[in-house]
């Protein structure tokens, strides 16, 4: 899934692929001390046998995922996954523990969903766990798509057409590795889905449509808790923030994350201070697109006592500016009284500096408005009576000026609502696997636009609706949206506006 957010830093892979070393009993077995040997690099298993040789020194510790118990038995040469159910592949992304995209031979996207296993959360929410088993994925899959071979394959054992999962978007796959060897032969794949259940990283779920795997996934997951691994433990994972929501103002968080922006463009590391941490933020919806939330308001500046410098009246850039936040709200829609413009809230979760970027995530938005509790989201003022000191803020700009704060590295509007008072011609647009739409714009306009939704051009007319990119193109439009900074998996950055709704894109003329 594509999210709109301001900072996607590289992930930070704390896990080495070293060599396995000698594991402790099943009685006393440390969560920190199976995850290190979870990495081990191919190198230490390769002379693994058929009867497990190499795979592993935990002392008793059979090694399901690599001792020959499961094999991939369709060739994979000259198919497509598509059609054949089985293909090399190449990465191209990681999502959590259970979930990757990769690209197959065609530049398509396949989904996975992998087979067999349910990881703990780690994106729209954090569980215990869940950010190891998104690490030890990511990390054997980056390792093998850089180094050694990948191969997907649908649930199946026969050739043929791959069937979707629930969502109607992703596959149910086995995932096979070789971490070290280029074209590596079926022999020489180990299932990385069961790796990660073998590792006490996940649960066994869903294993019976693959019955010759069934009795050899079971037995991993029995004895992950016998050896007492990860979610097996019995330990708190130390991973999760600990303590109450601290309070932390948009500006602090906006000041972060354009430090890791500037520290990005200049190759450096930066450490965000308020990675990993539980937050309490307060802010005025100010767009909801493709999940993710955007709350902005204006935060005074304060003297060294902690006090607002001026605060007789709102001046940008002299006592005060706008700061906004991004938050991944999960797969699920919340509540309208989140995501409607306007509404002012609280929101509590935690901060994120991660492979998607600088975030909020973890939140908890109830059905119900009377919900109580620690970290429950509330509703502070509706948007009808939000009419004062945290009204909702547009910028706007010509699309001249827009382009001129971009060259600019202007970041008063980061993050925030804008609107542009020109029509933009579009030049070219591109649909990608999900649906979605991104348009561009005649020179020198840098700048994007991109929607999940479906648009519908004519307000009288909701029954004619644009699917097709090369109808957008040649067109006018004047665009009301977030405007935000987008890193793209091949690493190119640009600015991008993201509309809300059909509404926030209006065609100007055909």
């Amino acid at each position: 899934m594509r999210k709109p957010l301001i900072l996607l830093l590289p992930l930070l892979l704390t896990l080495g692929l070293a060599s396995c070393g000698e594991g402790p009993a099943p009685s006393s077995s440390p969560a920190e001390t199976s995850l290190s040997q979870a990495v081990s690099s191919e190198a230490s298993k390769a002379d693994t046998s058929a009867e497990g040789s190499g795979a592993d020194t935990r002392e008793g510790f059979i090694d399901y995922a690599h001792n020959g118990s499961v094999k991939l038995g369709l060739d994979f040469a000259n198919r497509d996954f598509f059609t054949d159910g089985v293909e090399k592949v190449s990465l191209y992304n990681t999502i959590d523990g259970d979930t990757a995209h990769f690209k197959n031979a065609a530049g398509l996207t396949i989904k996975c969903r992998f087979f067999g296993i349910d990881t703990p959360e780690s994106t729209g929410k954090i569980q215990p766990y869940g950010k190891k088993a998104s690490k030890f994925t990511s990390g054997l899959l980056e390792e093998a798509d850089k180094n050694g071979t990948i191969v997907v394959s649908s649930a199946q054992s026969e050739y043929g057409m791959p069937n979707p999962d629930s969502t109607g978007s992703r596959y149910v796959s086995l995932i096979w590795i070789n971490t070290e060897k280029k074209d590596a032969g079926l022999d020489e794949l180990y299932l990385l889905n069961l790796w990660v259940v073998q590792e006490g990283l996940s649960w066994v779920k869903n294993v019976g449509d693959m019955p010759e795997y069934v009795d050899t996934f079971y037995a991993a997951e029995r004895q992950a808790k016998d050896f007492k691994l990860m979610l097996h433990s019995g330990e708190e994972d130390d991973d999760m923030p600990k303590g109450s929501y601290e309070s932390v103002s948009l500006l602090e968080l906006k000041q972060a994350f354009i430090a890791g922006i500037e520290a990005h463009k200049k190759g450096e590391e930066y450490v965000n201070p308020f990675d990993n941490q539980k937050v309490r933020v307060t802010g005025t919806v100010n767009g909801y697109a493709d999940h993710t939330l955007y709350l902005a308001d204006f935060c005074y500046y304060l003297d060294e006592e902690g006090n607002p410098i001026d605060d007789s009246a709102m001046k940008i850039g002299v006592n005060g500016e706008y700061a906004s936040i991004n938050i991944f709200c999960g797969m699920s829609v919340p509540p309208s009284r989140f995501t409607k413009l306007g509404n002012y809230i609280e929101v509590c979760g935690i901060a994120l500096d991660s492979k998607f970027g600088f975030q909020i995530s973890d939140v908890n938005m109830p059905q119900r408005a009377s919900a109580t509790g620690e970290g429950i989201s509330t509703l502070i003022l509706d948007a009808a009576a939000n009419t004062e000191e945290h009204a909702l803020h547009v910028f706007e700009y010509t699309a001249d000026e827009l382009q001129t704060v971009i060259d600019d590295e202007d970041y008063n509007a980061l993050n925030c609502r804008v609107e542009m008072k020109t029509p933009l011609e579009c030049s070219r647009a591109y649909k990608s696997d999900d649906g979605d739409i991104t348009l561009m714009f005649v020179k020198p306009y840098s700048f994007r636009v991109y929607f999940t939704f479906v648009f519908k051009p004519y307000p009288d007319d909701k029954a004619v609706s644009w699917t097709d990119p090369d109808r957008f193109v040649g067109k006018k439009f004047t665009v009301t949206g977030v405007f935000a900074y987008h890193e793209a998996q091949s690493g190119n950055t640009s600015m991008q506006i993201y509309p809300s709704t059909t509404a926030d894109l209006v065609l100007v003329e055909e």
